[in-house]
Order: C-alpha cells, then sequence, then structure tokens
C-alpha cells in the first residue's frame, strides 16, 4: 500500500485465491482468507485505498474445468456458490466498491456434450443467489460480469457485452 500511495492509485483488486492459498477444504481456505484479509485491512487502514474490485477465483481449480456457474457437476456448482459468498463478505469488509463475476470457464468447447439451456438456467439462479446475498448482507456496491470471449473457453457464455446484457434482460437480472 506504500507503493500505491506514492503512485497516487486509489484502488487495488483481488481475486480471493490470488491473495490467500487454496486450503484443503472450504473451510481452511476462508481461514486463510480472513488471515490475509486481516492483514489487507491494517496496511489499508488511513491510506483512503481500498478495492475497485473483488472476486472469487472460478477457473483456476481442476473442479471448475467444465465452469462454476454452469457446471454439470453440483459439488463444483456448490462450492463456486460458497465461495462468491465468502468474497463478497471479504470485499464487502475491505470496503470494495464492486464484486466482478469473471466467467473463465462459463462456456462450451463442443455442443455434443452441452445442455445450453440447462446452463444458462443454472447460471441465472447462481447470480440470483448472489444478488440476493448482496442484498441480504448490505453490500452496496455494484456486481459486475466481465466478458471474456474465447478465454479460455472456445464458446463462451458471456461472450460481450451484448450477449450478458441479453442473458440477464431474459432472466430479469439487468438491475441486479
Amino acid at each position: 500500500f506504500e507503493l500505491l500511495e506514492k503512485l497516487g492509485v486509489d484502488f487495488w483488486c483481488f481475486h480471493d485465491r490470488d491473495i490467500a492459498p487454496e486450503g484443503k477444504t472450504l473451510q481452511e481456505s476462508n481461514e486463510n482468507l480472513d488471515k490475509v484479509v486481516e492483514l489487507a485491512l491494517s496496511l489499508q487502514d488511513g491510506t483512503g485505498i481500498t478495492p475497485l474490485w473483488g472476486t472469487a477465483q472460478l477457473f483456476k481449480h481442476p473442479k471448475y474445468l467444465s465452469g462454476a456457474a454452469t457446471s454439470p457437476t453440483i459439488h463444483a456448482y456448490v462450492d463456486a456458490a460458497a465461495q462468491v459468498k465468502k468474497a463478497m463478505e471479504v470485499t464487502q469488509k475491505l470496503n470494495g466498491k464492486n464484486f466482478v463475476f469473471w466467467g473463465g470457464r462459463e462456456g462450451y468447447q463442443t455442443l455434443l456434450n452441452t445442455d445450453m439451456e440447462r446452463e444458462l438456467n443454472h447460471s441465472a439462479i447462481f447470480f440470483r443467489l448472489a444478488a440476493e446475498h448482496k442484498k441480504a448482507i448490505g453490500f452496496e456496491g455494484t456486481l459486475l460480469i466481465e466478458p471474456k470471449p474465447q478465454e479460455p473457453t472456445k464458446h463462451q457464455y458471456d461472450w460481450d457485452t451484448a450477449t450478458t446484457m441479453a442473458f440477464l434482460m431474459k432472466y430479469g437480472l439487468e438491475k441486479d
């Protein structure tokens, strides 16, 4: 934070698993994140520097190979939801301005093993639950979706702004 202050930078950003190592269990991962968040709070205290955004890193772990919110595996979906919940809570604790959904693996490689309607419905439920959690904890930040064309999935559900807005409007999520 000292360097950020010297450079006149007002914000920093983070992925939960990039600032704190993933543990063997969700509880251990959350404990690791809590320790780093306490350190970050003490370092940003008095600087006026806060996160511009925080996010849950839902793409690196092998369980997210086929997506997080669109995963065909319930365990990956539930883990992703728990990870988003915690990441949003620590973003709020750090006085973050926004929470970003980076859907790097939300898509498909081939239609041969994909049920697009089902995956998009699951994604909509995921976003709806996240929006409800935001309201429940009183997080005043904006929920953002970062479109990622072909990064790393060939056919991305959040390909561009138009595709993402059409998805949000279809599921009545555009105001969340």
